[in-house]
């Protein structure tokens, strides 16, 4: 058997940020939860942002614990990796800010991820055997060009992007002080 430390913590990633959600979002539209995709208006982010932060944690879950809580142990989730523990832990931190926010305040997650996937590469740097530099200032170019977007459009107000940016360094920031108990 293959070398599956890297693979399948990729999958999970890519199942229970993207495959789930989106699956969820179609049955919140096709339910009336939601009025459209974009989830434009403030009210149609919070049942997306609690579905996706239990899918999160349940990514996180079977990470820490090598198993899902209804199936049992996963053979090739046996490797424990800190860092994926720590990423997802920081994505459901910053994704239970940003439904705290949302549920009085509209702000912008965009901005929130893109900042918390600067983090993300910046608690990676000390165990990376490479140079981060290109991730850190490609995600840095995200992070702006992001936020410069979604003034560009209308779509949040510069508060909103700057309290974006804050639940995202502040989430992501969370995760790795709590999986690798660091001073904060």
């Amino acid at each position: 058997m293959g070398d599956y430390r890297f693979v399948v913590p990729l999958l999970l990633t890519g199942i229970f940020t993207v495959i789930y959600p989106i699956f969820m979002l179609l049955i919140c539209r096709g339910l009336g939860l939601v009025k459209s995709f974009d989830l434009g208006e403030r009210r149609d982010r919070i049942v997306p942002y609690i579905a996706t932060s239990c899918f999160v944690f349940w990514a996180y879950f079977m990470m820490r614990k090598g198993s899902d809580p209804v199936i049992g142990q996963i053979d090739i989730l046996t490797h424990h990796n800190p860092l994926f523990e720590a990423m997802y832990l920081g994505v459901f931190f910053t994704l239970v800010l940003l439904l705290l926010c949302t549920l009085f305040w509209k702000v912008s997650a965009h901005s929130a991820s893109s900042v918390a996937l600067i983090i993300l590469v910046y608690h990676v740097a000390p165990y990376s055997n490479e140079s981060v530099l290109p991730w850190f200032i490609a995600s840095v170019l995200i992070a702006g060009f992001s936020a410069a977007s979604r003034l560009y459009v209308k779509a949040h107000s510069i508060e909103q992007v700057i309290v974006g940016w804050f639940l995202g360094i502040v989430g992501m920031s969370l995760g790795f002080y709590w999986v690798f108990d660091l001073a904060i």
